[in-house]
């Protein structure tokens, strides 16, 4: 009855559009009263251990300093850059300009780990081109509002990196192997589909695309190249530092951004070096509250571990004869419930500390389930509801959150598709781990 009333009292705050930190916040305080003298909790050591729990593990560390080098990299007009090369080669071949659009989406989402700050940056640059060479607004639009909610899954990942703190502090190394194995799975079909589209439908007008290219390649390779080349080892530096061994996710992190301030300031010098104070103070804000909504939420998981609700969860599902198929399921379905309704951090704050114990309990595998969840968290943010994506890039379209949205969730099946098939035979991914194979179900 305690768990009931509990997870009752929290639904109703929810309900009551209480804000999510707020309403963990008052949930927490609550758990003492709600177990009574029967289950006495020391409240003070348990909170001091999870926000202790919550700064051991970098979660937040890593979020900020992802999230400061992310923004010098918008700032410093990498993302023009990394399309350039791409273009360079693929501009007149069918439909590789769309093309040309997703892996820089897929590269920017690599250096920022953000699904809205991708979209955000590369929709800027290649909408109006993409229009102008004759797609479909429509068209142009849904693949890089697709490809840039991938942001959230290819590493390094502002909330797979919280996903995993809030999971019980997963090993971030071999979730973001098999993270950027799923995520360019998901990207390599958005290009198959794009290019299916251009050749069914058509490939733009080609006399201005051809033009284009060719204005592009006045210009030799090498320059173009030379130009590229440090935007483009962006996410080699991140990645392979964490990948080798050399760093973990939060020394990657600072390498990333002091890489990142040096290129845009002394080698592209985009930024000036009087505007680094303000945006590590305007990145430092926007990061604030996820970290602080991450801290509270291990308080709340803790509590609840106190309380044996996850335990009890997975009893209560066992002895109602769900298999494990079934189970992630479930919760993939319930991850794509809530992100259509609520924010990504907010609905991870929801159910991965709920869940995670479950999916061990029952035997999956956290890695390949946290990133499943993840993917079907991402597609949330092409929601018509509340998909960040879609706000980001509508008013450059000059159509309703709705109208794009009807357009995105074809494309948003892809990533839903590539997900179920990570945790229903998650052997096919288990190459993506270098030290160790994962377990099938």
């Amino acid at each position: 009855m305690t768990i009931l009333f509990l997870l009752l009292f929290f639904g109703s705050l929810i309900l009551l559009a209480f804000p999510i930190a707020t309403a963990i916040l008052i949930s927490t305080a609550s758990i003492p009263l709600f177990s009574g003298c029967d289950t006495p909790l020391l409240w003070r050591e348990l909170s001091s251990q999870a926000f202790h729990g919550a700064v051991d593990n970098n979660v937040g560390l890593t979020i900020v300093l992802f999230m400061i080098a992310g923004e010098f990299m918008a700032k410093g007009k990498l993302t023009e850059k990394i399309f350039r090369t791409f273009a360079y080669f693929c501009g007149k071949r069918t439909g590789f300009m769309p093309i040309a659009s997703i892996i820089t989406c897929m590269f920017y989402g690599a250096i920022s780990g953000s699904g809205p700050a991708t979209t955000a940056a590369v929709g800027a640059m290649c909408y109006p081109m993409l229009v102008g060479m004759g797609y479909d607004k429509f068209f142009s639009a849904s693949i890089l509002v697709s490809a840039g909610c991938l942001g959230m899954v290819i590493p390094p990942s502002v909330p797979l990196t919280g996903a995993a703190g809030l999971a019980g502090g997963l090993d971030l190394v071999p979730l973001y192997q098999i993270a950027a194995v799923s995520g360019v799975s998901a990207g390599l079909l958005l290009i198959i589909y794009a290019y299916l589209h251009c050749r069914i439908r058509g490939d733009g007008d080609r006399a201005v695309i051809h033009q284009s290219v060719d204005e592009l390649r006045q210009q030799s390779f090498r320059l173009v190249f030379k130009d590229s080349i440090w935007a483009l080892m962006t996410p080699v530096l991140i990645l392979g530092t964490i990948f080798s061994g050399i760093a973990d996710t939060a020394q990657a992190a600072a390498v990333s951004l002091a890489y990142s301030i040096l290129v845009a300031v002394f080698v592209y010098r985009t930024i000036r070096p009087e505007e680094i104070l303000p945006l590590l103070r305007q990145c430092i804000l926007s990061a604030a509250p996820l970290c602080f909504l991450i801290a509270l939420s291990n308080v709340f998981s803790a509590g609840m571990s106190a309380l044996d609700i996850p335990a009890r969860l997975a009893n209560a599902l066992i002895h109602s004869g769900v298999s494990s198929r079934v189970l992630i399921l479930l919760v993939l379905g319930c991850m794509l419930l809530l992100g259509a309704f609520m924010d990504c951090g907010a609905a991870m704050a929801i159910l991965v500390p709920l869940f995670a114990p479950v999916i061990l309990h029952f035997g999956l595998d956290p890695y390949t389930s946290i990133v499943a969840i993840i993917m079907c968290q991402a597609v949330g943010l092409c929601s018509p509801l509340c998909g960040l994506c879609l706000f980001v890039l509508c008013p450059s379209v000059g159509c309703s959150v709705g109208q794009l949205g009807r357009h995105v969730i074809k494309l948003s099946a892809l990533i839903v598709l590539v997900a179920v098939i990570l945790v229903l035979f998650p052997g096919l991914f288990s190459w993506a781990t270098w030290d160790a194979a994962l377990p099938c179900l």
